[in-house]
């Protein structure tokens, strides 16, 4: 009798991409925990500005990173370009832990970017190839809060492990974890639950197209729509990057401790997950842009509520709806992406709309870093006010959507696969 648990291949699929892209976000978010022990840190001297470029360094990396594999999973399969983003930025990881020298520290995490970066496009796409139709929105909602929730485990291990281990020794541990147990999984299961790439339609493989024949096909319609799409995020990542960063330190520099700084960082990381999953759900129901624009306002204000001293409670419940309003809002955004485009450009579109958008996330914490020393209120109402300019993107330039329960997305440009 054969007594193995069975289970369909696409939850397989969705948890190897939702173990991911919680390494990515745990990559992301324990440079933010440990900004403040860097800034510290004597062998080297750092200010706050130096940091910041050390930040952003790994996030240029994603942009290039998304761009490319977006492009390549198109060409030549998404299941080997998951696996070699997965590998790459794990082993990206570790270098930057071993770093002998700033320098080194900021080349190690530009490195590491590229398979950061190619992480988000390949297992969104490899998810949406497998998932029943029914269930495309919520899986992507659901793998894509893999994101914040890498978040708050970056924040729990810094708690536990950060005055023990050092900076290093919590990179080395993003680093080590997947390369441990995600990258042997997705050698030996993935071929076996999407058995052909994922880029292989049905239109007789003409996913290896040029990049030019690929976006071609979008007519004046569908570049208009790439480029709000690409606005939006840009300004969500200056958001949750520049927050994400800076979080621990501001807030340590307002009069909390070190640990609480962290716990916040938590609750705003939960936060993020919650509006990544739940904001996915009410998409489905009201429509990928009214989510959005809701999320974004919500956001900006949640943020600028951030720079006036209040109760605990009350400031919990802040930083859980500003999490919930940046990188909560930004799940939303790239599963409109992956339901508005055909599917046989379904990659590069949001290898490109995320590649591009990064540009936003290296702006955040140089920008955090060149107002760090400031009142909190100057670096919280720029983040609001960002907010407040995608919120009017989503209302008057995104495209719309009906939310019958068929799901159809209204296009004026080839109907996408839902």
């Amino acid at each position: 009798m054969n007594n193995r648990l069975s289970f369909p291949a696409y939850v397989g699929v969705a948890v190897l991409a939702f173990l991911a892209i919680a390494a990515d976000g745990y990559d992301l978010a324990i440079f933010g925990a440990a900004t403040p022990q860097l800034l510290h840190y004597a062998d080297w001297g750092l200010t706050t500005a130096q940091v910041g470029v050390i930040a952003s360094a790994a996030i240029m990396g994603m942009g290039i990173g998304s761009i490319a594999a977006g492009v390549l999973a198109d060409r030549f399969g998404v299941r080997r370009l998951f696996l070699l983003c997965v590998s790459w930025f794990s082993v990206g990881m570790m270098l930057c832990a071993a770093a002998p020298t700033a320098e080194l520290l900021g080349i190690a995490r530009f490195i590491a970017g590229f398979g950061l970066g190619g992480v988000v496009p390949t297992a969104v796409a490899l998810t949406m190839s497998v998932a029943p139709a029914h269930r495309k929105n919520f899986l992507n909602g659901m793998i894509l809060a893999g994101l914040p929730l890498g978040g708050v485990i970056a924040a729990l291990t810094a708690l536990a492990f950060l005055d023990v281990l050092s900076w290093r020794g919590v990179f080395f541990i993003g680093g080590a974890f997947p390369l441990l147990t995600v990258v042997p999984i997705v050698a030996v299961k993935l071929g076996r639950w999407v058995p052909t790439p994922a880029s292989v339609q049905s239109d007789g493989g003409e996913a290896r197209r040029t990049v030019r024949d690929l976006f071609a096909r979008l007519g004046r319609t569908g570049w208009r729509a790439l480029a709000v799409f690409t606005a939006v995020t840009f300004c969500g990542q200056i958001q949750w990057y520049g927050l994400l960063t800076w979080l621990p330190q501001i807030m340590k520099a307002s009069g909390y401790s070190l640990g609480s700084a962290l716990v916040f960082l938590v609750i705003f990381s939960i936060g993020a997950a919650t509006g990544a999953s739940g904001g996915s759900w009410i998409a489905d129901r009201v429509g990928e842009r009214r989510a959005a624009m809701t999320g974004f306002a919500v956001g900006a204000a949640a943020v600028i509520a951030l720079a006036v001293h209040m109760p605990a409670p009350v400031l919990y419940v802040f930083l859980f709806l500003a999490g919930a309003g940046t990188g909560g809002t930004q799940p939303i955004v790239f599963g409109f992406v992956a339901s508005y485009f055909p599917p046989d450009i379904r990659a590069s579109v949001i290898g490109f709309v995320a590649g591009v958008g990064r540009i936003g996330g290296v702006c955040g914490p140089i920008l955090g870093g060149l107002i760090a020393g400031r009142a909190s209120i100057v670096m919280f109402s720029v983040l609001s006010g960002i907010g407040i300019f995608a919120a009017l993107l989503c209302c008057f330039a995104l495209p719309a959507t009906k939310t019958e329960k068929d799901h159809t997305i209204v296009t004026a440009s080839t109907p996408a696969e839902v």
